[in-house]
């Protein structure tokens, strides 16, 4: 999906009926200079008919819609080859990837856009497939800033700009056939010169390794050598721009009972590319993609227990400390904070240190309990803090037999938090019920990462029942983090899973996040190398990182094809200071502000790492490391304390902490594509409670929530789920949902191709209570008088426009169609779905819950 700024979002604003303004993909060219050499060369397409997505790995990947008959979704790969002194031996030698030949049989072809499409192809009642036929149509603007910028008679195709249409049929007379057009000011015209056309070389195969697609390459020279009053090069300009769209028509093929999927570029389901409009057509930038930056922060406090009096702190650190120091960072995983008093004053005081800054508050996913029974020692001490919107969270403990020693009074584990990337609640403009464009609200739920916050089993470093069990708890960590990435469900042992003691998780399932980087943080205690020191010389860490345990060491199949982004995997391994070995973490238990200039020879603990997309498949991951990552290890003083060393004395401050501080910033990148609603396409739509936190106290804990009904009606039918079942928290994640489709006490369809009406969708928020059970207020305004109008949060789905709106209520039929909120349209993504948080705002009860509510329509028959 494209997300640009609230200020590019407001200029496309435009009267309804109007074509939009272009989208702009972001296309990094592949440069001979800056990324390959023949001892690492680079994959580029070979023009050969086959399309393995792993050739494309340096470009971007874009599913294809038909819109038109509903049929099964295609692919469409697009590359640039930039610089112009390529060398034959420079690119496409291997062994690479899956797919990749390992035998060159393309030298590098520079400035050029190559174009792979793989396409379904047709079949009989009885599965057999049939060959295909079709045009593809590719319109080229060559001087696309002129079009941006308006300038007067580029809103029209013109002399510089070509119009290439490839005809092609398969089987055994199969035949392709390629004609090209210049712009002449209105229309299209033909070539009269011999020089005019822009080199074009296509290739159209049913290859029998993948007998149910045709596969279409395309190689566009974008420098077509015209005098210079006329030039159409891109790629030399200094706009470095290209207008390009691409419109797939597929013929009807005698005998063929299934619909078949033609497509296009922009894959935009309300405007399709026009023949002599080029506003319609994409922008592709030859810069670097949009960056989607991150930044982590790990931190050991060392907040000993209050029942330990004679264990001291880690640090002179206390609470209100720590908070200043993180109440500005993005994503912290905070460990060592034991008591669960502290853990809901730590919250309390970063959000207030941000009220008084008009910084919104962070979210948490930590362990709060009111059971003054339990020792103070049984909980993890962790808390994840998020200035991003944490979707999904979990808290997970490990056995209770992987422990020596004083760990094994403790109950050590991971925290886990699904968070919401910057690019998640970027606006997107979307046309209203009025068809007045309009920025949605919503939160898209496929923008985000998977973030993990540990700390293991302390102890020596060498063989022995302390490593014994350190090995344990990472090989449990790798089994969560997998089952929590492939969606779940957490709450059964599936091998090698093992469910730990009080385990707090979403139930069911949730989409799966294999396809994109995931972030473990935490206190390893396992001494790890610095900068280029050799890893053999840490077995342990060798260990760790290796197959048998947390399993990160491997590249995966997209990372040996792509030369672009980061393979980096140990991210605070390296100081972007002045001293590149300056992240050791161990402090000792007694240091002074002089401790900074030795970090150099400290151990290092304390880590954050990163967990590939999946390695083992031939396709794009979701999204990638755009760069290599920037850290920084810094200790803490207190500045209200004072240590005097040396000879003669010198007074210091006390360190906060035992350990330092770890921050890392990095930069995601998406390199493929969201799958836009198509309404031609039978579809399922869900609706689920996310997330419930009560809002009555801070830190105060914890209500016994339920709910008497989810509810969701189509087309006539209503479906009411009950989760009776209470969930003691302040904050849960319930994931009580409601769906389309099987699995239902009654046939509860799925919405057919074609469907034009409504998905209406409700919850109501309950606490169970000794003097009477209380109806949590989840949303900022009354309805029309009645108590779930003025308490529930309620959603419509229009199915003919993919509009997701919250409406005013249920008390009477039209409230289910009185906009309250836009929170978006599928039509601009959001594939795995819209989420919103709501707020209760009862003053009288302060009964009041914030609710995150999740909204998906899935497209039955992708791929």
């Amino acid at each position: 999906m494209y997300r640009g700024t609230i200020l590019l979002a407001l200029t496309s604003l435009v009267p309804a009926g109007a074509f939009a303004a272009p989208h702009v993909t972001k296309l990094l060219p592949q440069n001979a200079q800056v990324h390959c050499s023949p001892g690492a060369p680079c994959t580029q397409p070979t023009l050969d008919g086959w399309v393995p997505p792993l050739e494309y790995a340096d470009g971007k990947k874009f599913p294809l819609q038909d819109y038109a008959n509903g049929g099964p979704n295609g692919e469409l790969f697009l590359f640039v080859g930039d610089n112009a002194v390529y060398t034959w031996d420079a690119c496409n030698t291997g062994p690479k990837a899956a797919g990749i030949p390992s035998v060159q049989t393309n030298p590098c072809h520079s400035q050029s856009l190559f174009i792979g499409l793989r396409v379904p192809r047709p079949t009989t009642a009885n599965g057999t497939v049939l060959n295909p036929s079709g045009l593809i149509t590719i319109w080229l603007d060559a001087k696309r800033n002129d079009t941006l910028q308006q300038v007067a008679g580029a809103n029209a195709p013109r002399d510089e700009d070509r119009r290439i249409q490839l005809r092609y049929s398969t089987g055994p007379s199969g035949l392709t056939t390629l004609s090209q057009a210049k712009g002449n000011g209105a229309g299209w015209s033909v070539l009269t010169g011999p020089n005019e056309a822009w080199a074009t070389h296509a290739v159209v195969t049913t290859p029998s390794v993948e007998p149910g697609h045709v596969h279409i390459e395309l190689e566009i020279k974008l420098r077509p050598g015209q005098a210079a009053a006329g030039a159409s090069e891109p790629l030399s300009s200094a706009v470095r721009k290209l207008g390009l769209a691409i419109n797939h028509e597929v013929f009807s093929v005698a005998g063929a009972t299934q619909k078949v999927g033609g497509g296009r570029f922009p894959n935009t389901p309300n405007q399709a590319p026009a023949d002599t409009l080029p506003t319609t057509w994409e922008t592709l930038e030859f810069k670097e993609p949009t960056a989607i930056p991150l930044s982590f922060t790990m931190w050991n406090v060392g907040q000993m227990p209050d029942a330990t009096v004679w264990v001291d702190d880690g640090g002179s650190g206390e609470i209100d400390t720590v908070a200043k120091k993180i109440f500005k960072k993005e994503i912290a995983c905070i460990s060592e904070i034991w008591m669960s008093h502290e853990r809901g004053e730590l919250i309390e005081q970063v959000n207030a240190l941000r009220a008084a800054e008009s910084l919104p508050p962070m979210q948490a996913v930590t362990e709060l309990n009111d059971d003054v029974l339990q020792p103070p020692l049984e909980s993890t001490g962790l808390v994840l803090l998020s200035s991003q919107q944490i979707l999904e969270g979990g808290v997970h403990h490990f056995p209770s037999n992987m422990c020596t020693g004083a760990d094994c009074l403790q109950a050590k584990g991971v925290l886990w938090a699904r968070i919401a990337t910057p690019a998640a609640t970027t606006p997107v403009v979307t046309p209203d019920v009025t068809g007045a464009p309009r920025l949605g609200t919503g939160t898209d739920y496929g923008e985000f990462v998977d973030v993990f916050c540990t700390h293991v089993n302390a102890g020596e470093n060498t063989p022995g029942p302390d490593t014994d069990a350190r090995e344990d708890q990472l090989f449990d960590i790798k089994a969560y983090v997998q089952q929590v990435r492939k969606g779940g469900p957490l709450n059964a042992n599936s091998f090698p899973y093992l469910l730990g003691d009080d385990d707090i998780f979403p139930k069911g399932t949730w989409p799966s996040g294999l396809d994109r980087p995931a972030f473990l943080l935490g206190d390893l205690n396992t001494l790890g190398p610095k900068a280029t020191e050799d890893d053999n010389l840490f077995t342990p860490y060798k260990d760790m990182v290796g197959p048998s345990f947390l399993d990160i060491s491997q590249r995966s199949e997209f990372e040996k094809a792509n030369t672009l982004f980061s393979e980096a995997r140990d991210l605070a391994r390296t100081s972007s200071g002045a001293d590149p070995m300056a992240t050791g973490t161990w402090l000792t238990s007694a240091c002074s502000d002089n401790v900074g200039n030795a970090l150099g020879s400290k151990d290092r603990l304390d880590y954050v790492l990163v967990f590939p997309p999946a390695g083992d498949t031939a396709d794009f991951p979701t999204f990638a490391l755009r760069k290599e990552p920037t850290a920084s290890v810094n200790p803490h003083f207190d500045p209200d304390s004072d240590v005097v060393e040396g000879s003669p004395p010198d007074e210091l401050q006390q360190c906060l902490s035992d350990h330092a501080m770890v921050d890392v910033s990095v930069e995601l990148a998406r390199v493929k594509d969201a799958v836009k609603y198509n309404p031609a396409k039978e579809h399922r739509v869900e609706y689920s409670v996310k997330q419930v936190t009560d809002l009555e106290t801070e830190s105060g804990c914890c209500a016994d929530w339920y709910t008497p009904r989810v509810m969701m009606s189509v087309n006539g039918l209503t479906l009411v789920n009950s989760y009776q079942s209470q969930m003691e928290g302040q904050t849960i994640y319930p994931n009580w949902f409601v769906r389309t489709g099987p699995g239902n006490p009654f046939v509860f369809p799925d919405l057919p191709a074609g469907f034009a009406g409504t998905a209406s969708m409700t919850s109501a928020i309950w606490e169970w209570d000794h003097f009477g059970d209380d109806h949590y207020d989840s949303i900022p305004e009354g309805g029309s008088g009645t108590a779930v109008d003025e308490k529930d949060g309620h959603f419509t789905f229009f199915a003919n426009t993919g509009l997701v709106l919250r409406v005013k209520g249920e008390s009477n039929p039209n409230d289910w169609f009185t906009n309250v909120e836009l929170l978006g349209s599928f039509m601009n993504g959001f594939e795995k779905g819209i989420t919103v948080e709501t707020e209760g705002e009862d003053t009288v009860t302060g009964n009041n819950a914030r609710v995150r509510h999740y909204i998906n329509v899935k497209e039955l028959d992708a791929p």
